[in-house]
């Protein structure tokens, strides 16, 4: 579809029967295209990070106070002419490394969301990109029944860099989370508009260093914004609630390789909960591991004994957990209780298992809520559920074809 050129940037819409609606970017609309740019109220939260940092006395990138904010007012006053909204910058007084970035920091995050909700339309949180989708996935649970944007950015190479990406990350962000009507958390980098929680860090060395593996962007720039309305999550019904206590789940991350010591496993499955309350299993493909190491599997029966959650990830880059036909040893695993993580980012799944021990559910009532679709962290065709009526359905036809009557 040709759109006619014109002085302001075109959202295009696709919703889900491949229909198109095209708008000025920054003008009242219907569809997603929801304030316009006078009048509505944008609050950033410059936490640290690369893109306010610049050289210190030894050569090496620091982070200087004042510095953004000051270039943000800047930017604003540049395009003042431009479709944007009025912006408030909130920087932080300690300017953290996002490697420094944990459950204390997301609860400040969410503490100041929450008090400024009402006072703007949108939300761009600046920060360290090697931790931003743990933090934006974090927040995504935190944060129910969201009924505005709120879109974490950043760069890989400071503002005050002639090459920098910072210019161009920073006011898309801007300019989309007043500008469309998305309830959800998002991750703006390069020319794309991610879920969160659907997103990881994949390249250091690149601009388009964040992409969500299994699900698409929600929006893409470039001469227009085409959105895609289908995958958007639909306003909430109910008021805004933010949960705060994140730092409750003692949470352990092992990532098996051929040279593994699952003997180290074991131990830490027999210290129990009290040491761990979960353990997030990167483990083959589809969810497969070592099926003849007797020490493996006596970690996961300890594990479980000990009401430990075991939760399955892939070391894949990209596709789910529980394939249509299953692994001898993801078989025997979901048969003594572990949990697959289905297409969730490990980065997703850490927060998750964060959000839900601390509503202070029990091990039995976190492992079953892992398997349900909270904030769009999960394809809801992925459920064990789905998979083994599939599996049913296949192991039928094979019958069949067997028997010779297919």
């Amino acid at each position: 579809q040709h759109w006619a050129s014109s002085p302001q940037t075109l959202v295009v819409e696709h919703d889900d029967w491949g229909t198109c609606e095209s708008h000025s970017l920054g003008e009242a609309s219907v569809g997603v295209g929801k304030f316009t740019s006078k009048s509505s109220r944008l609050l950033v939260l410059y936490t640290g990070g690369t893109m306010g940092m610049k050289p210190n006395a030894e050569n090496a990138l620091a982070p200087v106070p004042g510095y953004l904010t000051e270039q943000i007012h800047f930017l604003m006053e540049l395009h003042k002419e431009d479709p944007l909204p009025s912006v408030t910058v909130l920087e932080y007084e300690d300017l953290l490394d996002s490697c420094d970035m944990g459950p204390a920091q997301w609860r400040k995050l969410a503490e100041d969301l929450r008090a400024n909700y009402e006072q703007y339309d949108g939300f761009v949180v600046i920060m360290g990109t090697d931790t931003m989708a743990y933090t934006a996935s974090a927040l995504s649970f935190m944060i129910e029944n969201l009924g505005k944007t709120i879109i974490f950015t950043g760069s890989q190479v400071p503002f005050v860099r002639t090459n920098s990406d910072a210019r161009r990350n920073l006011l898309f962000s801007i300019s989309l989370a007043c500008t469309l009507d998305i309830p959800e958390v998002c991750i703006f980098f390069d020319d794309k508009l991610l879920r969160a929680n659907r997103s990881r860090k994949v390249d250091s060395g690149s601009f388009d260093a964040f992409q969500s593996p299994n699900f698409p962007p929600l929006a893409t720039t470039g001469l227009h914004v085409q959105v895609n309305t289908a995958l958007l999550l639909p306003q909430p019904k109910g008021k805004l609630a933010v949960h705060l206590e994140m730092d409750k789940a003692r949470v352990v991350v092992v990532k098996i390789v051929p040279s593994f010591d699952m003997k180290a496993l074991l131990r830490l499955a027999g210290q129990g909960a009290a040491t761990c309350q979960a353990i997030v299993l990167e483990l083959y493909g589809t969810g497969n591991g070592p099926h003849k190491d007797p020490d493996f599997e006596e970690a996961i029966v300890q594990a479980r004994k000990n009401d430990v959650v075991v939760i399955v990830t892939s070391q894949c880059a990209s596709g789910p957990v529980l394939p249509f036909v299953l692994p001898r040893s993801l078989s025997w695993l979901l048969e003594h209780g572990v949990v697959p993580a289905h297409d969730m980012t490990t980065e997703a799944t850490c927060a998750k298992l964060a959000y839900l021990f601390g509503k202070g559910l029990a091990p039995q009532q976190v492992a079953s809520a892992m398997s349900i679709p909270l904030r769009g962290e999960m394809t809801p065709s992925c459920s064990l559920k789905d998979m083994e009526q599939s599996l049913k359905s296949r192991t039928s036809l094979k019958h069949q074809v067997q028997q010779g009557r297919l």
